[in-house]
Formats: C-alpha cells, sequence, structure tokens
C-alpha cells in the first residue's frame, strides 16, 4: 500500500511539473550588460517566483546563443517564444518601430491613448508577434564632447561636421544636426576615443561612468532626446497557445515591470549625473528657446525616416506617439 501511494504521488508530481508552462527568452544583449541584468532581476525572477508550479520563463541569453541580427526572425518563427531588445532592432522588418525612439509620451500614456493598439496590430502583421510592454524608460540620448559645445544664433549647438561616435539607431538624428556620423560597437567606444577617431559621442544619460569615456569628454549638450526603446514581445502563435491565466500573468507582470523599470531607469540617470559631475563633467544646457526646437528636430527626423518606408503608418503613429504633450516628470 506505501509503495503505490508512493508511486501514485510520483506520478502526480511529475505531472505537475509536465504541467508547467515553459517559456523561452532571449535578449539583444549579453548578460553583463545593464539591460539584461534588469529584466533578469526584476521581470524574469519575479515572474518565475510568482508563476511558480504555472509558468516559468527560462532565459537562453543574448547574441552568444543567437547573433543579433538573426533574433528577430527567430521570434518570428517560434525558434523563441520571447525576445527583449531595443526596438529599433526591429527596423528591417519592421520600420514602424522607430515610433518608440521619437516618441514624446511615455508607455502610461502611450497606453491609455490608443498607441499600444496600433502597434499591436503591426506587431501581429509583421512580425508574428504580440507584443508586450514597453520598458527601461525615462533615460534620454546626448551628445558628449571633447571641448565646449559653440552655439549658433538660433540656440543651437554648433556641431557641423563633427565626427560623433554612433550607431544606426541615432544616425538620423545625428545627420539632422549636421555632424558626421561615425558608426562604431559599443565595446570598440573606449578604443575610439583613446586614437582621436571621433571628437564627439552619441551615447545614453545612463552607463557612461561604467566605461570611463569621461575620461575624454568632458561636456554634455542638455536637454537629452529621444529615448530609450525597450520593448518585450511574444511569438504570437506561442502567445495565442498559452492558457488564460499564464497569458494574465505575463500581463500583470509586463506592467508591473514598465513602471517599476521606468521609475529605477530615472534614478540610474539622476545616480549618474551626479558621477559624472564627480568627474569633472560640465553640463551645457541650451537656451530655454532653443532646447524644444533641439528636442523636436531629433524626433522629426527620426519620424522622416519612417515616413520614407511607410508614409501613412508614420502619420498614424506620429499623433499617438508624439503628439508634442506634456509628459510626466522625467519624459
Amino acid at each position: 500500500m506505501r509503495f503505490t501511494l508512493t508511486v501514485i504521488t510520483a506520478c502526480f508530481l511529475a505531472s505537475m511539473a509536465r504541467a508547467e508552462t515553459e517559456l523561452t527568452l532571449i535578449t539583444a544583449w549579453n548578460r553583463s550588460i545593464e539591460f539584461a541584468q534588469d529584466v533578469n532581476a526584476h521581470f524574469i525572477d519575479p515572474f518565475n517566483q510568482r508563476a511558480e508550479g504555472v509558468a516559468r520563463i527560462l532565459y537562453l541569453g543574448g547574441p552568444e546563443v543567437i547573433p543579433q541580427r538573426q533574433m528577430v526572425y527567430a521570434l518570428r518563427r517560434g525558434v523563441v517564444d520571447m525576445y527583449f531588445g531595443a526596438a529599433t532592432y526591429m527596423l528591417g522588418l519592421v520600420p514602424e518601430a522607430d515610433a518608440f525612439l521619437a516618441a514624446s509620451v511615455t508607455p502610461s500614456q502611450a497606453r491609455a491613448n490608443g498607441a499600444f493598439d496600433a502597434i499591436q496590430d503591426i506587431w501581429a502583421t509583421k512580425l508574428n508577434a504580440y507584443f508586450l510592454g514597453w520598458h527601461q524608460t525615462g533615460p534620454k540620448l546626448h551628445i558628449f564632447m571633447r571641448t565646449e559645445p559653440q552655439l549658433l544664433p538660433s540656440g543651437l549647438p554648433d556641431v557641423a561636421g563633427l565626427r560623433v561616435r554612433t550607431t544606426p539607431t541615432y544616425r538620423a538624428f545625428l545627420n539632422a544636426a549636421g555632424t558626421t556620423p561615425v558608426d562604431i560597437p559599443s565595446g570598440e567606444v573606449y578604443t575610439a576615443l583613446e586614437r582621436g577617431t571621433v571628437d564627439a559621442i552619441a551615447w545614453t544619460s545612463t552607463s557612461m561612468s561604467d566605461q570611463g569615456f569621461q575620461k575624454f569628454v568632458r561636456y554634455r549638450i542638455d536637454p537629452g532626446v529621444l529615448g530609450l526603446i525597450m520593448t518585450l514581445q511574444m511569438n504570437l502563435g506561442r502567445w495565442q497557445s498559452l492558457p488564460a491565466d499564464v497569458q494574465a500573468l505575463l500581463l500583470t507582470e509586463s506592467l508591473r515591470y514598465e513602471r517599476e523599470s521606468r521609475d529605477r531607469f530615472l534614478q540610474i540617470q539622476a545616480d549618474e549625473k551626479e558621477r559624472l559631475t564627480a568627474d569633472g563633467m560640465t553640463f551645457y544646457a541650451l537656451p530655454d528657446h532653443a532646447a524644444p526646437v533641439y528636442t523636436a528636430m531629433a524626433s522629426d527626423a527620426v519620424w522622416a525616416r519612417m515616413a520614407r518606408q511607410e508614409p501613412e503608418a508614420a502619420v498614424r503613429l506620429k499623433g499617438l506617439f508624439d503628439p508634442r504633450i506634456a509628459g510626466e516628470p522625467g519624459s
């Protein structure tokens, strides 16, 4: 009798283990990058704790698992269940992903005004994916220069011909500003600065001090422009196959992470400014009349890039993502 109960118990436990839904997730970065670390610590781990016995997210890794340029295709084909990365990495398939980069609204505003509903349709059609959330928002992009910025009569920074390190994401803005963009991977920026390959760098308001770039660039142009564009999406077929309770858990946790990661990254931004100030960085604020022109120039350059490929979508999404309304504090 005792042996029979043991066998039944073992079979029941095995059945329960098989019933747990396992979801695979990759990120656009390796585990050492703060974006991957944050989504692991503050989304994946909490989800696994709250969904214990029901569902579990298995983090597979980053480019060491699937080359970065192939990740979106792996998501679309269902090779992996979930993908977390910068929306602009999807531009080859979805030019509309630029909406996140050029946005002047916060995630909560985008949820309220129907922007996410529009994205959901596009993601399903072009990515075969279900859009779950827009995370790690708040910090902006800045131009960091070796020498003190000079102003044009308009009050805009005179950066004509300046060799500025960038990625393809920010090239449209830097072209509009009149710089000479130089595409350099993030892992090679320190060497480029050390060798004098570039005069300035386009970098976010977080994580510079960890890289030591402030040894070479001593001035930051304010205000920041554009923004972080980390989105989470799931293969559409996989999403549709999930039990309703697992879908509900994913949506709840994604919304929580959307709010909390924004607060956390705004604090990271503030802490970074303190560190850079202590290291002697000068924050060069544009005049009040020029600052909104500068930020609008950056966003308009990105919308123009989208419009060249998807003109109708650019008009529709701009009205939702970039109505130039007053955002939440820190937006």
